[in-house]
């Protein structure tokens, strides 16, 4: 790789042992993934979590050492001009009364998030940053954690990041510094796969549905729909968000409505395939049935906001539970970050939802604490998919209409 005399210098040590680490993570990677050149990053979202479940039957010397990795991130500053937010933990702060919030890994969390502040990290511990006012402009770098928001970045902001793990987001934070390859390039932005949606798309979960479905087919690559009217924030996030979860997908282009694609022909960079694949309403309804394994009607949990709830999402979820109960032995979360929260009770809404017997989950979400759960309803494609494998549980996915009345009646009461 093609490296400045300052690169090279803070490579050899020329700012301390933890400073090259950093640069070494990122020229090697940049290496095998075939990049030329380090160029400017201005904005990271990064993973400064402690590893609490996710570790299951680790040693307290293992997670310490892990905790001190993080400790020695936060003892150096992040790089001027980078904005830099911190991703959702595997805890909440909150004192929340379940046995997966280990009170020890909380305090040792605390104590990292108050050196990230100091650092210059933003604690915003939150899955969906550009809620919260990390929203890049269109060709900024970035170096974002988290694939959902990596998709959104790339295809409605018009942002360019690649996928980026804990240890190269760290060192993109702290040397404002990333390899060149991937979608950070112009030509490999560009579309690789032809999606024309014949389906109608009704709420933000069946915009989930089309990316699920849309992710087992393009794999890597970089699918162009037709036929989509502009998605709003919810639909975007949602789509987003399952995209990368059943395919790899780093970003994708809607013709005439995202950044990069005014038209079908600019976004495949002149080269339209003739062949296509179609998503149809059988496809949709199937698409749903393929994540839905619940043996039973009745359910223990309803889990709303993956990707983390908007503000708007957590009004309509107030204005839906007014006056109602949520049924005896029924958790109903909305995951959401602290700044949503916060807003949510100035406005009065989360004292509704309190009252309904919700709870609006900050910094974190229950399948990431493995909260134990034997038959949930959500309204995420993401959170379906991942509930089944991380914590066992029986799920089934559907619009957050329908989950709410079947927190509401403590049974699936069926689709809209």
């Amino acid at each position: 790789m093609e490296l400045t005399a300052e690169q090279r210098a803070i490579l050899e040590g020329g700012r301390g042992p933890y400073l090259a680490q950093c640069m070494r993570w990122l020229v090697e990677w940049g290496e095998a993934l075939g990049a030329r050149r380090l160029v400017r990053c201005d904005n990271t979202h990064v993973l400064l979590c402690v590893p609490n479940l996710v570790a299951r039957g680790a040693s307290p010397r293992t997670l310490e050492a892990f905790a001190e990795g993080l400790r020695e991130a936060c003892r150096h500053a992040v790089a001027p001009g980078c904005v830099a937010t911190v991703h959702t933990l595997f805890l909440t702060l909150d004192p929340l009364d379940v046995p997966e919030n280990d009170p020890e890994q909380v305090r040792v969390q605390r104590e990292i998030a108050a050196m990230a502040v100091r650092a210059g990290y933003l604690t915003t511990f939150t899955c969906a940053p550009y809620l919260v006012g990390n929203v890049p402009i269109k060709g900024e770098i970035c170096a974002w954690t988290e694939s959902s928001a990596v998709v959104y970045a790339n295809s409605i902001l018009g942002a360019r990041t690649v996928r980026h793990g804990n240890e190269s987001a760290i060192a993109a934070s702290l040397l404002g510094l990333v390899p060149e390859f991937g979608v950070l390039l112009d030509e490999n932005r560009r579309g690789t796969l032809r999606v024309e949606v014949r389906a109608e798309l009704r709420h933000p979960t069946d915009w989930g549905a089309l990316g699920y479905f849309t992710g087992k087919i393009a794999g890597l690559g970089v699918p162009v729909f037709e036929g989509l009217r502009r998605p709003s924030q919810d639909e975007a996030k949602q789509l987003c968000a399952a995209l990368a979860t059943s395919g790899g997908v780093s970003m994708f282009h809607i013709a005439g409505v995202t950044p990069e694609a005014p038209s079908l022909e600019a976004a495949f960079g002149g080269r339209v395939p003739e062949q296509k694949i179609v998503f149809t309403e059988a496809d949709l309804r199937a698409t749903y049935d393929s994540l839905r394994n619940a043996t039973g009607d009745e359910i223990e949990a309803v889990i709303l906001g993956c990707p983390h709830a908007s503000l708007r999402e957590i009004w309509r979820v107030a204005h839906w539970l007014e006056g109602k109960r949520v049924a005896p032995g029924v958790r109903l979360w909305i995951n959401a970050a602290r700044v949503s929260r916060s807003a949510a009770q100035d406005m009065g809404l989360l004292g509704i939802i309190e009252s309904a017997g919700g709870l609006i989950l900050c910094d974190t979400c229950p399948t990431n604490m493995r909260i134990a759960c034997r038959r949930l309803v959500t309204d995420g494609f993401k959170q379906a998919h991942y509930a089944r494998s991380m914590i066992g549980a029986e799920v089934i996915v559907a619009s957050t209409e329908a989950c709410l009345r079947a927190a509401v009646a403590g049974r699936w009461m069926g689709d809209d």
